[in-house]
Order: C-alpha cells, then sequence, then structure tokens
C-alpha cells in the first residue's frame, strides 16, 4: 500500500508536467551560434627564453607568442602599445630593446610574436629564484554583426615565468635542457635565403641555356657551308705559330747542312713573318688535306673534324721591307717593330743570296746565325700579336695617328 501512493502521485503530476512551457535558450544565443563553432579563448599567449639561468647584468633573450582570433566573423583587438619594448613592464628585468616579426596567419588564428633583449641588474638575487612577471595585456572583441560593433575591454594575464641567478635550473623547473630559439625571424630569412638561390639558378640556367643554343648554331652553322670560298681564314696568330712549327722542322733538317730545298723552306717562313710584320695580307688557299703545298707555300692544318689544308704563301722579300720602312710619310713605326723587321731584312737576305746565287754555295754557318735571328724576330712577332699586347699596341698607333693628325 505505502508504495502504491507515490506511483499514484507521480502519475497525477504527468498531464501537469506535460502542459507546462519547455524552456528555450536564450534568442541572442540562437542567432549567434551557428553549426560547427567552438568555444575557445579569443587569445591565448606563453613566454619563452634562450635560457631558464641567468647571471646578472648578462643580456638574455626573451619570446612573448600570442595567438588572436581573427575571422570575418570575430576578432580580438590587442593594445599593441602595452607591448612595446619602452612600454611593457617586466621589473625588476630591464627591457634594453625589442623587435616585432611579421605576424603569421592560420585561420582561425593570427599570431603575433615580440622579441625582448633583457638583462638584470639588482643586488641580493643570487642563487634565488625570480619570476619574469605577469603581463596583463588589454584587448576587446570586434564582431562583423550590428555593423562591426566593438565590445568592452577585457583583461588576458601572462602568467609569471620563473628565472633562477646563477644556477644550473630553477627550483620549479621540470627539464634540465635549455630549448633553441626559433623565431618567425629565422623563418623568414631562411625564406628570402631560399628565394635568393632558387632567382640565382634560374639565372645561372638560363645562361647555360643561350651559351649552349649559341654553341649549337655555331658548330651547324660550320657545317652547312661546303663551298671553300665561304670558309674563315687562319688567324695570325695561328699562321705565326705555324710558321715557328715550320722552322723548327728547318732546323732539324739544317743540323745535317743546308740544301737548296731547306733554304727555300726558310724563305717561305721568313716571308710571311715579314708580310705580318708590316701589317700586309698573307695569301691563303683553302683546300683538300690531300693537296701538297707547291715551292713558296706553307701548309697549315685547319679544322678537327673535317681537316683541311690552308696553304699559306707572301712573296716579301728584303727590298721590300726596306721600302716600307723608308716610305712612312713621316710615322715611323715602334721601335720593337722596327727592330724586328731589320732582323727579318738581314736573314732574308742573307738566305735569298745563298738560295739563288750562281756558284750554289751554301756557307752552313752564315746561314745557321741568319735563320736563327729570324727565328727569334718571328717569336717576338708572335708575342707583339698576342693579347693584351695586341690591344696596347692598337691604342698606341691610334694615338700617334690622332697626334700626327694634328
Amino acid at each position: 500500500m505505502k508504495t502504491l501512493i507515490p506511483l499514484l502521485v507521480l502519475l497525477a503530476a504527468a498531464p501537469a508536467a506535460a502542459q507546462a512551457p519547455k524552456s528555450q535558450p536564450p534568442k541572442a544565443f540562437a542567432q549567434t551560434r551557428q553549426p560547427g563553432d567552438v568555444e575557445t579563448d579569443p587569445i591565448r599567449c606563453f613566454w619563452k627564453t634562450d635560457r631558464s639561468t641567468i647571471v646578472v647584468g648578462e643580456r638574455f633573450t626573451v619570446v612573448l607568442t600570442c595567438g588572436i582570433i581573427d575571422t570575418d566573423k570575430i576578432k580580438a583587438v590587442p593594445d599593441f602599445n602595452q607591448l612595446e619594448a619602452s612600454t611593457v613592464g617586466l621589473q625588476p628585468f630591464e627591457v634594453v630593446k625589442g623587435v616585432r616579426h611579421e605576424d603569421v596567419k592560420d585561420a582561425p588564428w593570427r599570431y603575433i610574436q615580440y622579441e625582448y633583449t633583457v638583462r638584470l641588474i639588482a643586488e641580493g638575487l643570487f642563487e634565488k629564484d625570480i619570476n619574469l612577471p605577469a603581463v596583463k595585456i588589454t584587448y576587446h572583441i570586434q564582431s562583423s554583426a550590428g555593423g562591426g560593433s566593438a565590445g568592452r575591454d577585457q583583461t588576458y594575464q601572462l602568467p609569471p615565468m620563473p628565472m633562477h641567478v646563477a644556477s644550473l635550473v630553477p627550483q620549479k623547473a621540470t627539464d634540465i635542457r635549455d630549448t633553441t630559439l626559433n623565431t618567425f625571424a629565422d623563418i623568414e630569412a631562411r625564406r628570402v635565403r631560399s628565394t635568393g638561390e632558387y632567382v640565382a639558378a634560374a639565372i645561372a640556367f638560363g645562361f647555360a641555356v643561350v651559351l649552349l643554343g649559341l654553341a649549337i648554331v655555331r658548330v651547324v652553322s660550320r657545317y652547312r657551308v661546303r663551298t671553300p670560298a665561304a670558309e674563315r681564314p687562319l688567324g695570325l696568330g695561328a699562321i705565326l705559330s705555324g710558321c715557328l712549327r715550320e722552322a723548327g722542322h728547318v732546323k732539324s733538317g739544317a743540323a745535317g747542312g743546308w740544301s737548296p730545298e731547306l733554304a727555300s723552306r726558310a724563305l717561305t717562313v721568313l716571308r710571311i713573318g715579314g708580310a705580318v710584320a708590316l701589317d700586309r695580307p698573307v695569301a691563303q688557299s683553302i683546300v683538300d688535306s690531300h693537296v701538297a703545298a707547291r715551292e713558296g707555300q706553307l701548309a697549315l692544318r685547319k679544322g678537327f673534324f673535317r681537316p683541311r689544308r690552308s696553304l699559306v704563301s707572301n712573296a716579301t722579300t728584303p727590298g721590300t721591307i726596306a721600302r716600307a720602312m723608308a716610305s712612312t710619310n713621316g710615322r715611323p713605326p715602334n721601335a720593337r717593330t722596327e727592330a724586328i723587321l731589320k732582323e727579318l731584312e738581314e736573314s732574308l737576305a742573307v738566305l735569298s743570296a745563298a738560295r739563288y746565287s750562281r756558284e750554289g754555295r751554301m756557307d752552313g754557318s752564315a746561314l745557321d746565325a741568319a735563320f736563327e735571328t729570324g727565328v727569334e724576330a718571328l717569336k717576338k712577332l708572335r708575342n707583339a700579336r698576342r693579347w693584351p699586347a695586341r690591344t696596347i699596341s692598337s691604342i698606341t698607333r691610334q694615338a700617334m695617328e690622332i697626334g700626327w693628325a694634328r
């Protein structure tokens, strides 16, 4: 009987409870809350130092990092003036300098970071723990609802951070290791460096492609021209080097005695050298590699993939050199060129007399001395025609011509 009484009371109260109005959430909350929204603090901050133990007067780095809500609908707006190096209060620590790094956006958060250089100048703190003081940050919430209205000022308090003076670790520390200091500035510096290296690599690759294209065009153009008349002649440097090689062969052959054939080859070499010294053109004929050179011609190799021959010759005589030096129109050659021309003139005179004499007598000692003088003149001439001696000589000659013209 006693158990039936509570049941009857519950049954009687059930209709009345069904007719009572249900409790509804506040209207403002129902309008602002959206599916997927998560409750979180609008601002979060933390300290970070490059060491946990300090010495009085020693400078060390303190980094303050804060994450603040920053979305299209709502954002937290802190008072950044409170975090500047000149206004932030970290007593008894002294802020020597500070800098704010570039913000990092990672929706729905925006991270800000300040880096301070701090030191402690005080007495009576040796072997003691001291807190990096709590910092209060004032902020307000700005919402897009209601035309971007700003809420009332609120305060976020950053908790203190324990430090120790002249000891291994603070008494409340849980880890004896000092963490490395990696800031947003390090990330930005690495990004700038990688961008610069990427640009430099792209420029170097572009130059490589251009040079490769020029090399291909040059090789292709060389083999597309097949007519001998269009082939480029040898340069003066290659001609002088070929003359010196031929002079070496003549000297080796003359070691056993001079002959008319050796004298003719020696004359060919010196005549070509005399024409180069006088700045006169040297005759060249590009032929196939099997074509033999005639008397008075010097055969020089040309090309590697398709070897050809350049038959070089000139009719310079001792009289030609003498007349050219006498008729300089008031502009004599420089002392070095004049000495080379005189040596070539003397050598040509001795060799011509021996080659074309009626008796056909060959004075070996006289021919050796004359030819050696001519070879030395050719070596001097080749050195004078090389860069930068060639450029200096050209500038000097132009300056002299301007002076003579005036």
